[in-house]
């Protein structure tokens, strides 16, 4: 029995860290060709916070997203973002996990510059520091690189590169994904452009968007996505609901009283 459930907490650690790279970012979904010169509905400072369901637990974690701050990194200018989730009772009994993820994306179009993962999970931590560049382009920072195809951007890049995007010029994309272990292919698409959703944080016009990966060009397994921008100026990510292999997830946006 003790051997089966140390098998199943460290399975669940894995599922838990995927998760939250995954999940939280919110997912995989759409990398835009967003520059400089297109009015960005974010700024520095801007914090969300989300309930995060998985599985049979209803509210298995707490969720931030932040964008910290405009910054140089190694003579670079770059967006920082952060995504921070927290396990909560029932379900921290079993499995605490306190991860922390840190995406430094270039200011002009979002490609992945540097991307962290800093895990407390179980008792056992963990640092990543993975920076990434493509063949061909000179390195501006030190030590190892991860080699990504040019344009490769990481999950929380992509999401807010995705909230800066015009959808209804262009509704359906497709870029390179590096999610800290693997670089996918996102195809997505555009399915409802207006729609009344209800969240915690009350009811929003919002456009849905639905995302797929893939890896040599075959789609990976058990593996959907849909999250719902609102169809206001700051383009709020409101909502969203994905299939994992180890299950469904919901993250729903939390209203400020409850922050």
């Amino acid at each position: 029995m003790d051997a089966t459930r140390k098998l199943e907490a460290t399975l669940h650690r894995r599922a838990a860290a995927r998760l939250t790279a995954v999940a939280f970012t919110f997912v995989f979904v759409i990398a835009a060709a967003a520059t400089d010169t297109i009015p960005r509905p974010f700024q520095p400072g801007e914090s969300f916070h989300y309930k995060l369901g998985w599985a049979t637990f209803a509210h298995a974690a707490d969720v931030q997203l932040d964008f910290v701050e405009r910054r140089d990194l190694f003579g670079q200018p770059a967006l920082h973002f952060r995504a921070s989730l927290h396990s909560v009772a029932p379900l921290r009994t079993l499995f605490p996990i306190d991860d922390v993820f840190d995406s430094y994306s270039d200011a002009k179009n979002f490609d992945s510059r540097q991307y962290e993962f800093h895990l407390d999970e179980l008792g056992a931590k963990e640092e990543r520091i993975r920076r990434l560049t493509s063949t061909g382009i000179a390195r501006s920072s030190p030590g190892p690189h991860v080699i990504v195809p040019a344009g490769t951007r990481d999950p929380l890049g992509v999401l807010y590169e995705m909230r800066a995007r015009d959808w209804k010029r262009a509704t359906s994309y497709r870029a390179p994904m590096y999610d800290g272990n693997d670089v996918f292919e996102v195809r997505a698409q555009l399915e409802v452009p207006d729609e009344v959703i209800a969240v915690d944080a009350g009811n929003f016009h919002a456009m849905r968007i639905d995302a797929r990966l893939y890896q040599t060009g075959v789609q990976v397994a058990k593996t959907e996505f849909s999250i719902w921008l609102g169809n206001d100026a700051e383009r709020t990510p409101l909502l969203l609901d994905a299939t994992m292999p180890y299950g469904k997830i919901r993250a729903e946006l939390q209203p400020k009283s409850a922050r």
